[in-house]
């Protein structure tokens, strides 16, 4: 199986004979993959395939029984969540995740939180750092709002929005902390397809410049966006190839058929 991103860019995520075992239960079984610096890389398989398990080790939340990750030349088995988030990573979680009783303002808020470095007394005093770090934040917000489509929702509480909406505001978050690389587990997830559509335009408009991971059910999503795509049988990797000769590949076929969705 080819797993090699094309030549001729930078490898940012790179993954070699990740194995992840729950007691007498392998969940992954010798997956390896490469995604290049400004790649939109897709993750899929039918249930219980291992794939949401390969999202969490490569994002360092879950730690591989063996085998390596390196994001951007970290080595992300042996770092804690922030560090791996301060290294330029961030991602979105399969359930909307945001603060309902905040503004979308506010939301984005704590997106930048981990480059806040002013004290609690700076800001009682309003210190010269924390005027640089509120007016850095201000613009940041500005810029992501347009870009995310939510500057007239600004004012609105994250549990009021519309559900395509809070899942475009997860993204926002994301994006407060500029990561070179963000990953999206099942981003669209329980939308219909106006939000689907609105959505694919949303991670159009931001993937330049950027790397992006996605797990995904939604093949109109991996179709769309994805230049390759990597499949995962029973924790183990099936092929990883563009996603029109995927989907053709007798062995997925196979393991769609009568598979029922997550």
């Amino acid at each position: 199986m080819n797993v090699e991103a094309p030549r001729g860019k930078t490898v940012v995520v790179q993954a070699t004979d990740i194995r992840k075992r729950y007691g007498g239960v392998v969940a992954l079984d010798g997956v390896s993959l490469t995604v290049e610096e400004g790649e939109v890389f897709g993750i899929i398989g039918p249930n219980g395939a291992g794939k949401s398990t390969l999202f969490d080790v490569l994002c360092g939340i879950t730690k591989p029984t063996s085998g390596q990750i390196e994001v951007l030349g970290h080595d992300v088995g042996t770092m804690t969540p922030h560090l791996v988030a301060r290294a330029g990573v961030a991602r979105t979680f399969q359930r909307t995740a945001v603060f309902g009783e905040a503004t979308v303002y506010d939301n984005l808020r704590y997106g930048r939180h981990a480059s806040f470095t002013h004290s609690v007394a700076g800001r009682i005093v309003g210190s010269s750092v924390y005027r640089r770090e509120q007016a850095a934040f201000h613009h940041k917000a500005e810029e992501v709002l347009a870009l995310s489509g939510l500057s007239d929702d600004r004012a609105r509480l994250g549990n009021v929005l519309a559900y395509g909406v809070q899942r475009r505001l997860a993204v926002a978050v994301a994006l407060m902390s500029e990561p070179r690389v963000l990953f999206l587990d099942e981003p669209a997830a329980g939308m219909n397809g106006r939000e689907t559509a609105d959505f694919i335009s949303l991670i159009e408009t931001i993937a330049p410049g950027r790397t992006v991971v996605i797990v995904e059910h939604d093949m109109t999503v991996i179709k769309a966006l994805c230049g390759r795509a990597l499949v995962v049988v029973d924790g183990r990797p099936v092929v990883v190839d563009a996603p029109e000769r995927v989907f053709k590949h007798a062995e997925v076929i196979s393991a769609y058929l009568g598979a029922e969705d997550e």
